[in-house]
């Protein structure tokens, strides 16, 4: 069994076909799936775009995709109405925070709020590049690091998010998913440390850590889990069992 909790269906792409290929061949058994359509601060069109080719992933692959809503926080209402709507009349069942504000601005909080209200996580984008929080390098103008997210986190204590990619630098990402109980962590991305692994499980609990790619290599993302000194009933927490726990996918996982 495995849950990729972090995968992008990128927009206008023939990656459509990556999906169906690790479905029908057994290599992946759910993917919580969202699109990120136009830039880096997106329009209401890029973003009802965005959620629509989810949803066609949706309908193509039921037994298999879960949609995450993408909004921007900057749309206000909007974005709560994109958010409902998906959820209530498509079945959507997370959120997709990426990078055109900051994950603790206030405008993230109706947004927040209307997740927690209808239980469903918040995957949010988090990354610490060198350069640090800069103009002339670095992330990017409103790139959030994962101390933004735990400022959030603690202003919503009943709402769930994950923190992507560890943080992007796991040491800030597990000092601040371990101050948070609301705070899960994906291990997915382009990035592998030694003991980065071991030392997110020791620090929050494994049943905190969540498995996924975000459209890395598959075989990669899987050797930083089966090549981390952990159990087998430690892998396979982090593989599926503490992501089908999350959103309740018990009675469709087997």
């Amino acid at each position: 069994m495995l849950i990729d909790t972090h995968i992008h269906h990128e927009f206008g792409t023939t990656n459509t076909a990556t999906f169906v290929q690790r479905a029908e061949r057994g290599l992946t058994d759910h993917f919580w799936v969202s699109t990120l359509k136009g830039g880096y601060y997106p329009s209401p069109a890029d973003i009802r775009l965005s959620n629509d080719a989810v949803h066609v992933l949706m309908q193509r692959l039921p037994a298999h995709v879960v949609g995450f809503c993408y909004v921007n926080p900057v749309h206000g209402s909007l974005a709560v109405d994109e958010l409902r709507q998906r959820v209530e009349q498509q079945g959507f069942r997370g959120v997709k925070l990426w990078v055109a504000t900051y994950a603790d601005d206030p405008r993230v909080d109706s947004i927040v709020e209307a997740a927690a209200a209808y239980g469903i996580p918040l995957l949010v984008h988090c990354w610490v590049k060198v350069g640090g929080q800069s103009v002339s390098g670095g992330n990017l103008p409103f790139e959030s690091t994962p101390m933004h997210l735990g400022r959030l986190a603690r202003r919503h204590p009943k709402a769930r998010f994950i923190m992507a990619h560890l943080g992007g630098d796991w040491e800030y990402g597990v000092r601040v998913a371990r101050d948070c109980p609301n705070i899960s962590v994906d291990t997915s991305g382009s990035l592998a440390e030694r003991d980065s692994i071991e030392s997110l499980v020791d620090a929050v609990g494994i049943e905190r850590v969540l498995f996924g790619t975000d459209n890395s290599d598959l075989d990669f993302c899987l050797g930083k889990i089966v090549g981390a000194d952990l159990t087998d009933d430690q892998r396979e927490a982090i593989l599926w069992r503490n992501a089908a726990r999350l959103l309740d996918l018990s009675s469709s996982t087997r």
